[in-house]
C-alpha cells in the first residue's frame, strides 16, 4: 500500500489532488495544531487576471492552541460571500455550470468546523475527478508522537510499504530512504505547473481546484497528471 499524509486545507490547490491521485490511502492529520492564516482556511483563485485569497473566518480569540478538528467557523455570512466571489469569478468560465451548484451545496450544509468542511470538498473533487482513495485520520491512531516522528509512527501503524510525500519534506526527514524500524520505503515527489485553459490571458500557477475544474472540466485529471513528478 502506498500511503500519503496530509493536512486537510480549503479548497486546495492543484498539485493537492494530483498527489492524492498517486496513492492508495490518504491519512488527514486532524489532531495536530491549527495554524492561524494557514492553507488550512485559505487558497487562491484567479480574480481579474490577479491571484486573490479567499479565506474562511474561524474561531481563535483566547484559543491560542487548537487542533484543527476543534476549529470553528466564525459566521455564515462569510460563506455568503465567499460563494458570491466564486460566482462573479467563474461565471464565464466554459465548466461553471456543471459545478457551481454542487460546490454551493457543500457550503450550504453550513458545517460548525473548519475540518469538516474541508474534508466535505476534498471528497467532492476527489469523486468528481474520479480519483479512487480511501481516507483516515491520524486521530484514530495511538500516538502522541510529534513532526517526523508522527509520520514514522502513522506509517508504521498503518501498514504501508511505501510512503509518498512532497520533495520539500527532504529537509525535515533528512533524504531518508525507508522509514526508522520498518522496511516502508519513502518516495519523494514534486509538481510541476502545467498550463491549461484559464479566464483572461496571463496564466498563473498555483491556484486553487477550483479554478481548473471551472475551466478544464473532465480534462482536469489529465492536466493533474501531466504535472506530477517522482523526485
Amino acid at each position: 500500500m502506498l500511503l500519503g499524509i496530509t493536512q486537510p486545507t480549503f479548497l486546495p490547490w492543484i498539485g493537492y489532488f494530483a498527489f492524492l491521485d498517486k496513492v492508495d490511502k490518504i491519512i488527514f492529520l486532524d489532531d495536530i495544531q491549527f495554524e492561524k492564516r494557514s492553507w488550512q482556511q485559505r487558497n487562491n483563485i484567479k480574480i481579474n487576471g490577479q491571484s486573490n485569497l479567499i479565506t474562511i473566518p474561524v474561531k481563535t480569540k483566547g484559543k491560542f492552541i487548537q487542533k484543527i478538528s476543534d476549529v470553528e467557523i466564525l459566521n455564515n455570512k462569510s460563506i455568503e460571500l465567499i460563494k458570491k466571489k466564486i460566482f462573479y469569478t467563474y461565471k464565464n468560465a466554459i465548466y461553471f455550470d456543471e459545478y457551481y451548484e454542487d460546490i454551493c451545496n457543500i457550503f450550504d450544509k453550513k458545517n460548525n468546523f473548519l475540518l469538516q468542511l474541508n474534508i466535505d470538498f476534498i471528497k467532492f473533487f476527489i469523486k468528481t475527478l474520479n480519483i479512487k482513495i480511501d481516507f483516515d485520520f491520524s486521530s484514530n491512531y495511538l500516538t502522541n508522537a510529534k513532526k517526523e516522528k508522527l509520520i514514522f509512527d502513522l506509517c508504521k501503524l498503518s501498514g504501508c510499504d511505501k510512503y509518498l510525500t512532497t520533495v520539500g519534506s527532504k529537509n525535515y526527514l533528512k533524504d531518508l530512504k525507508i522509514i526508522p524500524e520498518t522496511d516502508t520505503k519513502i518516495f519523494y515527489f514534486e509538481y510541476k505547473d502545467v498550463e491549461y485553459t484559464q479566464l483572461d490571458k496571463n496564466f498563473i500557477p498555483k491556484l486553487s481546484i477550483l479554478d481548473l475544474l471551472f475551466n478544464e472540466g473532465t480534462n482536469s485529471i489529465n492536466i493533474l497528471r501531466k504535472g506530477f513528478k517522482l523526485i
